[in-house]
């Protein structure tokens, strides 16, 4: 700090009141650059926020000094009574570089001229240079009174620290803080900073996991360990954490981690102020990027830089909360075993082992280490008990995790009590947690303790794998309670009804344990799954059962969003892979846990009835192949039987003539893959068009969160991208769309439009007459739809925060007989619906089949398509040209508002 301190220097040469503004500002700059440079240097961050506070503390008292000199040379005989006081973080020499400074001006018993001048001076210069000052003015005696009735007045004062000004004045002060504090209302004092700590969690999102996590606020953020000093410092007067381990509250090693841990925490908000130039305290997901930079984070293996980062964070904030949940249990005494009369009332499950008061207790530590099996067992008495493990016993368990090997991994003591946790009727998941918690699921399992805090950077996940991965469970215990008994009646009676159960837990945990891997993870995890159930002593069917819902758990929502289920080849690949109806139900409930675990948004009515049609339809052919029948049934004789049904139901209401030359425009596709009740509206629809403007059907089904809307007009090129962006242009989102044009010139696009939750936005009339007059415009050339969709903003309700996304193409010629799939993955954005239509247009391709998905960040939209002549895309440089196209189009400098690229001939 020798620069700053020449810096410092510099303010013994003020002459004018300018001069001491202007000299203020430099030593702070000064004093921030020298201090960026050692932390992106690697400073700890422990480091910096001491440095910092140092800064501030030579700046303040020679600010006070001077500022006091010129005050007594004028005015000699003013009562100088008058101390200067740090509190908060800066009371604690804990100052992030764009932190508030908090000052307490301290004084007898009255405010004189003398301290109403410097005071107002000191301030101002310090505001005048930038700095944020949180300030109070106060006698001894209106702190004590103040403290004794304001929880956060109390708390500062506990971390008050003399700075400059008549010390005898502070040392009197810090007695009366003493006296009337800390040693009375200590039990109201931690009562009201626990209910303060519970509250706090919970308006900052009540996980250590989140997606954006506050690194000051949230849980696992640095307050969690001050209010552990705070309580510990008004229970046992501990004024550091080291005084913890000299107490005995805990250990030093575990001291150490928690300073490790802070030290981690402050340095990323260190470079959150530095980089930002502001006091920013939460990690969003473009300073996520920026701070895993700068802080030197590199890929490892198949996770980029930011994911080691946030796991890293995760960790830290982990253990910021374990600890400090442990020293406060500890210092409050709440959870510790009591002798006597506690015991009186309780049980001994076996030697070593109490259940009392709703708790189970290891009483003799060394049960641990001569019966291993406990480490294991104890999880099953808590469940079976419904009881929860003392902080204590949860930490001797921590300690003896080295017992668990692989010949333990092995043995018939370690997996009889686990799969007897996973067969019980209830707590599946809050005993796994524990055991999570404890560490010893993740030594019992090691490939699903490789998943502990691993990140995802996306906003799809909202939690770390390990904590998504065990929330599967919970959904499913849902479904047996019938939580959803009346929304999902068939997936309820699926859950109640499930055989093993515990086989489907398994492939719940570890569905996605082979992530982090590269490559496809489903196959990487059923290989791992393979060896697990070897050593867990599943036998050959159990064990495949597991491995199938491991290799498989993607197919099922990938089959349902992004497949034609009106395509009879889609349902007969989907069955044929299922092989038995009990695989079917079994990845049916995996699905819908996997989907509802990802986030409270993510599953809808939508996505429920297309994985129930999905369920249905294969279910129905696995049924038949029990008796023999799986084979793909005979088109031409399908499609005659649908036409009969829909001549004669027609027939009874309108003219045969009309009826017959309906069915004769119609394309085949159009019977084998609309519902038959939809038929007559449709028929209605084409039959009263004339040509003129488009003929418009709308309705609304707030069951399944969406509406149905029916476009017919007469068909022209870049139809079908003009109806979508109309709909962009109106914040409407696309679900899905079928696509059929009659022999005659006319199009029916049928279209599933999202409620998003909000129904009575959707189904508001005035909304579809607005849709009706700016269709209408687009179609008759008075609107421009590429400048009506490039102008469009969305409402900044509806805007999303997320990290960035690159594009992916897929085109896929085996999936569908008689189409080319075109699959675009790419980051949401205004109108990048329209662009791909628009783009598949200039690239003389027919749209027959949309399906629309947004996964919070990414689209996943899915295009079943043919060329000019009807046919599939299969030419490589074609397909090539298709891909480079869409790509050059959604590329981020690219908007609907500019011209479009040419496609290459």
């Amino acid at each position: 700090m020798d620069a700053v301190a020449i810096s410092l220097a510099l303010l013994d040469q003020v002459q004018t009141e300018h001069d001491l503004k202007r000299l203020t500002r430099q030593y702070v700059d000064h004093g921030r650059r020298t201090l960026f440079e050692r932390h992106r240097a690697g400073a700890d961050g422990l480091e910096i926020v001491s440095a910092w506070s140092t800064v501030m503390d030579h700046l303040i008292r020679h600010l006070f000094t001077l500022i006091s000199a010129q005050h007594t040379s004028q005015f000699p005989a003013l009562n100088r009574r008058f101390a200067l006081v740090a509190q908060g973080g800066y009371g604690r020499g804990e100052l992030n570089p764009q932190s508030d400074i908090d000052l307490l001006f301290l004084y007898g018993w009255k405010v004189s001229p003398f301290v109403e001048s410097v005071t107002e001076k000191l301030l101002y210069t310090l505001w005048d240079a930038g700095l944020q000052v949180g300030h109070a003015t106060r006698s001894i005696a209106e702190c004590v009174r103040l403290a004794e009735n304001d929880m956060k007045v109390r708390t500062s004062l506990l971390d008050a620290r003399f700075l400059c000004g008549d010390y005898p004045l502070y040392q009197d002060f810090e007695k009366r803080v003493e006296s009337r504090l800390v040693k009375n209302g200590v039990k109201r004092f931690i009562r009201e900073k626990l209910e303060e700590n519970r509250a706090r969690h919970e308006q900052f999102g009540g996980s250590v996991y989140l997606l954006e996590p506050e690194v000051k606020e949230g849980e696992g953020g640095l307050r969690d360990i001050q209010t552990a000093r705070w309580i510990a410092r008004a229970k046992l007067k501990a004024k550091d954490l080291d005084a913890l381990a000299l107490n005995g509250v805990v250990s030093a090693t575990d001291i150490a981690a928690l300073k490790e841990s802070q030290d981690f925490l402050l340095r990323v908000r260190n470079e959150l102020h530095f980089s930002t130039g502001k006091h920013q305290d939460q990690l969003t997901f473009e300073h996520q990027e920026k701070v895993s930079s700068a802080l030197g984070f590199e890929g490892e293996g198949a996770l980029r830089g930011v994911e080691v980062f946030m796991r890293s964070y995760y960790l830290h904030a982990a253990q910021i909360n374990r600890l400090s949940t442990l020293i406060v249990h500890r210092v409050t005494d709440c959870d510790k075993p009591r002798f006597g009369a506690t015991y009186m009332f309780g049980r001994t499950l076996r030697e070593g082992i109490r259940l009392s008061k709703g708790h189970v207790t290891v009483t003799k530590p060394e049960v641990i280490r001569s019966s291993p099996e406990n480490l294991i067992r104890i999880f099953d008495d808590a469940q079976k008990y419904s009881c929860q493990l003392t902080h204590e016993t949860r930490e001797l368990l921590r300690q003896h995790l080295d017992l668990i090997d692989d010949d333990f991994r092995r043995s018939a003591e370690a997996n009889l009590p686990f799969f007897n946790i996973l067969k019980w009727k209830e707590s599946v998941y809050e005993t796994l947690m524990e055991m999570h918690r404890a560490g010893v699921l993740g030594a019992l399992i090691p490939e699903f303790g490789r998943l502990l805090c691993m990140v995802l950077h996306d906003a799809y996940h909202i939690y770390t794998v390990d904590q998504h991965s065990l929330r599967l469970i919970k959904e499913i215990e849902r479904l047996k309670a019938g939580d959803y008994a009346e929304s999902l009646p068939l997936l309820t009676q699926l859950a109640r009804e499930a055989e093993k159960i515990e086989l489907l837990y398994l492939g719940l945990m570890f569905h996605d344990i082979g992530k982090g891997f590269g490559g496809g993870h489903s196959e990487i995890g059923a290989r791992m799954v393979h060896s697990i159930a070897r050593r867990m002593r599943l036998n050959a069917d159990d064990g495949a059962l597991v491995e199938f819902l491991v290799r498989h758990h993607l197919l099922m929502t990938h089959t349902a969003f992004r497949r034609d289920l009106e395509d009879e080849k889609t349902i007969f690949d989907f069955a044929k892979t299922m092989g038995s109806v009990n695989n079917l139900k079994m990845l049916y409930l995996l699905t819908f846990a996997d989907v509802k675990a990802v986030g409270p948004e993510v599953w809808n009515p939508w996505k429920a009835s297309l994985l129930g049609e999905l369920y249905i339809k294969a279910l129905n052919l696995l049924e038949e192949a029990e008796k023999g029948e799986f084979e793909r049934q005979d088109i031409r004789a399908a499609l005659r039987r649908v036409q009969t049904r829909v001549r004669r139901q027609l027939s009874k209401d309108y003219d045969e003539e009309r009826v017959e030359k309906f069915i004769e425009a119609m394309p085949e596709r159009y019977f084998l893959s609309t519902p038959e009740d939809d038929i007559a509206e449709h028929f209605e629809l084409m039959d009263s068009f004339r040509g003129k403007r488009a003929e418009l059907s709308v309705q609304h089904f707030p069951e399944r969160d969406c509406s149905s809307v029916v476009v017919c007009s007469q068909d022209r090129p870049g139809l079908f991208a003009s109806i979508t962006g109309v709909f962009t242009a109106l914040n409407f989102d696309i679900l899905n769309a079928r696509i059929f044009t009659a022999n005659d010139g006319r199009i029916l696009d049928v279209f599933r439009i999202s409620h998003h939750g909000r129904p009575e936005v959707v189904m508001a009339e005035q909304k579809w007459v607005k849709f009706r007059a700016v269709l209408d415009g687009v179609l008759d050339g008075k609107i421009d739809i590429a400048h009506l969709v490039g102008s469009f903003k969305p409402s900044l309700l509806f805007q999303k925060r997320a990290p960035k996304v690159s594009t992916a193409i897929n085109i896929d010629n085996e999936a569908s007989d008689g189409f080319t799939i075109v699959e675009v993955f790419t980051e949401d954005r205004i109108g990048v619906l329209f662009t791909i239509t628009y783009s598949l247009h200039r690239l003389g391709l027919s749209i027959h089949v949309a399906k629309i998905s947004t996964n919070v960040d990414q689209v996943a939209d899915v295009f079943y398509v043919t060329d000019h002549a009807g046919g599939k895309v299969i030419e490589p440089e074609q397909v090539e040209t298709v891909r480079k196209f869409l790509h050059q189009n959604l590329a981020p400098q690219n908007d609907t508002s500019e011209r479009f690229a040419e496609p290459a001939s």
